[in-house]
């Protein structure tokens, strides 16, 4: 018996110097006022990248439930009614150095997922490479993946190759359909955001894209900075900790890129929730959160304007509201309000947004009344009325998804064949027969956790799910 199914009957059964940092990191004060935003007069290249459109972390998170193109198209498809124009496929990259992904993620599984969605949506699709094996140094995330991207050359050469590689299997793809996103959230950040590590990013990044253009010379590509592209990263007090995008992104000599840029301030408000990110709940919105978002949307417009490029928000999002107090913001609304005020001061002004993101705790639908980080509610499939509202979408209420927990418990009760395939399976897997009874049982009566070691046990297809 594997490790994964084991795991689950256990669970069943029970360095630059500082001066030259220094002058790389200028600060600059942050206004108290609202600022007018200009318009970015530079167009995407291409209308799919236009409006809001979503990341999803389907074949990147430990915790994805989604194992087949079918789920994934299930998953994917409502985001057409709601009116989003692209998503965004954020996608494990590990297997560049020969190390496992949570799911089995590597360029064979990505390629055929990203064809599903291309042939049988209408969104625009954008592949998005992200390391996973991660930990923290000095209060900063970093990955093995990206570690061996800063230091060693044969990993460079590799990620290279895996672009070319990925770019040759999908040079069929109009790029009205499909656009590449080198890497989500380059690091380069350890000790400190440099010059150099700037520079060395947009070197390995030059040879990606030069790569990717050898085989389609028209593909776009979405290129984000170092320091995660976290561009409005605040300092100490009011400041901007790397006084402007230039610190973490230059332009490069190719056309149809497009710059992105993430931006999670004040974290205060967007990452509400002690044990994911250690920020205490319940803080609502604000007008001085309201300015700060203008006034960082006044900062990228300017600097798209100057080096005439088109430019996108590529991650932005809200921990989302659960009762006040628990995790999330004060109000039902104030991720509402956010979006709103989001929408307004980037997509208004030729900055798309890429929301983060469909699933976990910043999702677009409305969350259980028990906070905590899962996939997507299980209570059912509910659009958030009120970043649905901000974000100028469309507010369609959705059919039970086979699957869902809502289906799951209402099929277990009314099919007793169903039942008896459940039952069956984890038999197979080799637990009690009074274990998965009393888990089919609780799962009836509409238990997330029990519903979930159904949705584990059937996860790979099993019984017409």
């Amino acid at each position: 018996m594997g490790l994964f199914r084991t795991s689950l009957l256990v669970v069943l059964s029970c360095a630059v110097m500082s001066a030259q940092a220094a002058n790389f990191n200028t600060k600059s004060k942050i206004s108290t006022q609202s600022e007018p935003v200009s318009s970015v007069t530079t167009p995407m290249p291409v209308k799919g990248l236009e409006g809001v459109g979503i990341n999803t972390m389907a074949l990147w998170s430990r915790g994805s439930l989604i194992r087949t193109e079918r789920e994934l198209l299930e998953h994917i498809k409502p985001l057409e009614e709601f009116g989003f124009s692209h998503v965004a496929l954020i996608s494990c990259a590990d297997w560049i150095i020969d190390r496992n992904c949570p799911r089995g993620e590597d360029e064979k599984r990505i390629i055929k997922f990203v064809r599903t969605l291309v042939e049988k949506t209408n969104l625009h699709v954008v592949l998005s490479l992200k390391p996973y094996d991660f930990w923290e140094v000095e209060g900063k995330q970093t990955s093995a993946l990206q570690q061996s991207l800063e230091k060693d050359i044969e990993t460079q050469d590799k990620f290279v190759n895996a672009w070319k590689n990925l770019a040759s299997e999908l040079k069929d793809i109009s790029r009205d359909r499909l656009s590449f996103n080198l890497l989500n959230e380059p690091e380069f950040e350890l000790p400190q955001v440099t010059a150099e590590g700037r520079d060395l990013w947009l070197s390995i990044a030059t040879k990606a894209i030069g790569a990717i253009r050898s085989v389609t010379d028209d593909r776009v590509i979405i290129l984000e900075g170092i320091g995660k592209s976290l561009f409005a990263h605040r300092g100490k007090g009011s400041y901007y900790k790397y006084g402007g995008v230039d610190t973490l992104l230059k332009t490069l000599p190719f056309k149809d890129i497009v710059y992105g840029v993430h931006n999670y301030e004040p974290t205060a408000f967007l990452q509400q929730s002690m044990p994911l990110r250690g920020k205490k709940p319940g803080v609502p919105y604000s007008e001085k959160i309201a300015r700060g978002v203008w006034k960082d949307a006044a900062l990228l417009a300017s600097w798209a304007n100057k080096n005439k490029v088109p430019v996108i928000l590529s991650e932005t999002g809200c921990i989302g509201y659960v009762d006040g107090k628990s995790e999330g913001p004060k109000n039902e609304e104030d991720c509402g309000k956010y979006a709103k005020d989001v929408y307004d001061a980037y997509v208004a002004n030729g900055m798309p947004v890429t929301w983060w993101a469909l699933e976990h705790a910043k999702t677009i639908y409305l969350r259980d009344a028990d906070p905590g980080d899962k996939w997507l509610p299980w209570r059912g499939l509910t659009p958030n009325p009120h970043i649905f509202s901000g974000l100028r979408l469309v507010n369609v209420k959705l059919k039970p998804q086979a699957g869902s927990a809502s289906s799951i418990s209402e099929k277990l009760k009314s099919d007793a064949a169903f039942a008896a395939c459940v039952m069956k399976q984890g038999l197979e897997w080799g637990a009690p027969a009074a274990t998965v009874e009393s888990v089919i049982e609780r799962a009836k009566q509409g238990s997330p956790k029990h519903i979930g070691r159904v949705e584990e046990l059937i996860s790979d297809g099993a019984c017409g799910q």
